[in-house]
């Protein structure tokens, strides 16, 4: 069972003191009824679980909103950079499926719930299932992190809807612009967490683009730049494995290997399994063949583990990369 009438009423019960309490302050707010008749209705609503609420569910919800704890625990399930999204996709969505009812649909926090539906969509490569859950999301993200989290993802979604690199970029471009002003201007407003995270995941994104026209340079510089302090495990593994790609690239193959290395203990250090494949797939792709076999192989069983088709499609291309190069070599 997901949050229920029951559990919110509770949390403004313990809040105000009384559910009398509570009767008055949705009076006072314009509420043309009796004191009496309002909290026979907030009793009766107790009882309807997670079904519609009616114009009692949507009156409290605009007067009180949701319980910061909850919205926290909405905003874990919908934000990429939480451990949430490393749990395996059938978990996930049988969490979202229960909070993707009243009371929480029915208010402004059901904005992350799409987030973190749309991010399952992704990993499960449904790209045409995540796209219209990422366009009501827009409607909902009223907060810097929520309209971060929005850009970002649909920008992620936009390069793998195109092939073509410059259409690509050029459709991604606009969202990714958003996200840079935004962080940029409302940095203040974020957990300094949320924040080194956003940073790592824009740079990664713009890296990405430039390691695809082939521009390894400027790829490493991006990751270069960012800060070197450990603030969040999230934002120190997207910069050593963005760190350790460009090094191989330039040939500074024990550098890389110690990057990658790096970039594995972060995500283990955060929980973040699906991380830490990735970071396992960067260490093999350094390693190279035939030293690389038990590598893939521990990338390969996590991913399994996890059902997670997106890594699972990256597990078979560093497979198929890693043969190429053994037969190339013999």
């Amino acid at each position: 069972m997901g949050y229920t009438w029951d559990d919110y009423l509770k949390a403004l019960v313990s809040e105000h003191g009384t559910l009398t309490a509570v009767a008055w302050k949705l009076v006072e707010r314009g509420l043309s009824e009796e004191v009496t008749s309002v909290e026979r209705a907030l009793r009766r609503l107790r009882g309807r679980g997670q079904r519609d609420g009616g114009l009692i569910g949507q009156r409290l919800l605009r007067v009180f909103g949701v319980p910061a704890s909850v919205e926290a625990q909405a905003r874990w399930m919908g934000t990429y950079h939480s451990p949430f999204g490393d749990l395996p996709i059938q978990l996930c969505v049988d969490q979202l499926r229960l909070w993707e009812r009243p009371p929480l649909s029915e208010s402004r926090a059901r904005v992350w719930i799409l987030l973190g539906l749309a991010g399952v969509a992704l990993r499960r490569r449904a790209f045409t299932e995540a796209q219209p859950l990422l366009e009501s999301a827009a409607a909902l993200a009223d907060t810097p992190a929520a309209r971060l989290e929005h850009h970002l993802a649909t920008s992620y979604l936009l390069t793998r809807l195109e092939m073509d690199v410059e259409r690509a970029e050029a459709a991604a471009r606009p969202h990714l612009e958003r996200a840079r002003r935004l962080l940029d201007t409302s940095r203040a407003e974020l957990e300094p967490a949320d924040a080194a995270c956003f940073e790592a995941r824009l740079v990664d994104h713009a890296a990405f683009d430039a390691n695809r026209r082939g521009d390894f340079a400027r790829a490493l510089a991006l990751y270069r730049a960012l800060p070197t302090d450990d603030v969040h495990p999230f934002a120190s593994y997207r910069r050593d494995a963005g760190l350790a790609f460009g090094l191989n690239q330039r040939g500074e193959r024990d550098a890389a290997l110690e990057a990658a290395r790096r970039a594995c203990e972060h995500a283990g250090d955060g929980g973040y399994v699906r991380l830490r494949v990735m970071g396992l797939l960067m260490l093999a792709r350094i390693q190279g063949a035939p030293d690389d076999a038990s590598t893939l192989s521990r990338a390969a069983a996590i991913a399994n583990r996890l059902a997670d088709p997106e890594l699972l499609v990256r597990v078979e291309r560093a497979r198929g990369r890693s043969t190429r190069a053994h037969a190339a070599s013999r």
